[in-house]
């Protein structure tokens, strides 16, 4: 039997990417911004985003999942997990089933790991509620700031089948959404689904292409005026700021790599610097988990970068 190659054995694509550094004066922040995330999506206040995010992705009514969807807490319970230390994007539960999205800015195939092994741990959440057992229905869902080579699709869905394509079970799905690709095809005048639509105007800040998009949607239209007002914020400005430093800090890994080889050029990359600028980021308040993505540091590696002089 040939072996067939895996999606994350694929070199990663960094065409049309969404950068920190592009956003211009005046426009909204974009949700591949981990602040613009959490504020403008992982917010009951303002549910009717999510849900109509997830009413175009899984086919159900807006209004319906906006009355019934629960926010879950992001940080994996202690009783329920090996590692407490765990942390997912955003968690909610809908009807019995839950929904993980997790905003993937740090292009590395560790992070798609990490998020499988987040699905697996959410499946079994739930598992003994008395004498019975009972498994979590889970759907997560990856908003992907990089693609594959090679791969055009913008959606992919995965589960657990056999060869002949029959699923060992419907419990477990994995949703890929490449957010370049779907950029690539709005600049390139393709024809445009709704979700995807709805995506772009998540992440575009130029007024004239976001008023194409949003069209008489009225949800889409609400949410740019709210994505305004969230990003003149001074408190969000100022964590904005910090997640630009994040991405020059990355940037410099990159190029690092790029001149010496990956391994040789992020040591390098650490020896000049980065270790201090990861301190100067804590002592500012900057998230962990920011850090760590950007950084590809482990918490505990950030920990006795903390802790020593």
């Amino acid at each position: 039997m040939k072996e067939k190659k895996s999606r994350l054995s694929l070199p990663i694509n960094h065409e049309y990417i969404y950068k920190l550094s592009d956003r211009k004066e005046g426009e909204p922040f974009p949700i591949v911004s981990d602040v613009m995330f959490h504020t403008m999506l992982n917010n009951e206040s303002r549910k009717q985003y999510v849900s109509y995010f997830l009413s175009l992705l899984i086919g159900k009514d807006r209004k319906e999942i906006e009355e019934n969807i629960i926010f879950v807490k992001n940080k994996l319970d202690k009783k329920n997990y090996h590692d407490s230390s765990k942390t997912v994007d955003f968690v909610c539960e809908i009807e019995e089933e839950i929904y993980n999205i997790e905003m993937n800015n740090n292009i590395s195939i560790e992070s798609l790991e990490r998020n499988i092994s987040y699905i697996n741990d959410l499946y079994k959440s739930k598992m003994k509620r008395g004498s019975e057992y009972q498994y979590q229905k889970s759907i997560q869902i990856n908003l992907n700031n990089f693609s594959f080579e090679g791969d055009h699709n913008t959606i992919e869905v995965y589960q657990l089948r056999d060869e002949e394509g029959i699923s060992l079970t419907d419990k477990i799905t994995i949703i890929y959404i490449y957010l370049p690709k779907i950029r690539k095809k709005l600049y390139n005048g393709d024809k445009l689904t709704e979700l995807e639509r709805l995506l772009l105007v998540f992440n575009e800040g130029s007024p004239d292409r976001l008023e194409n998009l949003i069209g008489e949607d009225e949800v889409m239209s609400e949410y740019r005026k709210d994505a305004l007002e969230a990003s003149d914020d001074e408190e969000i400005i100022g964590l904005y700021d910090k997640e630009l430093h994040l991405e020059m800090l990355r940037n410099t890994e990159l190029h690092h790599a790029k001149e010496e080889g990956l391994e040789e050029g992020i040591e390098k990359g650490r020896r000049e610097g980065i270790f201090d600028t990861v301190r100067s980021l804590l002592k500012s308040g900057v998230d962990k988990k920011i850090i760590m993505e950007a950084t590809n540091l482990t918490e505990e590696e950030i920990k006795n970068i903390s802790e020593s002089n």
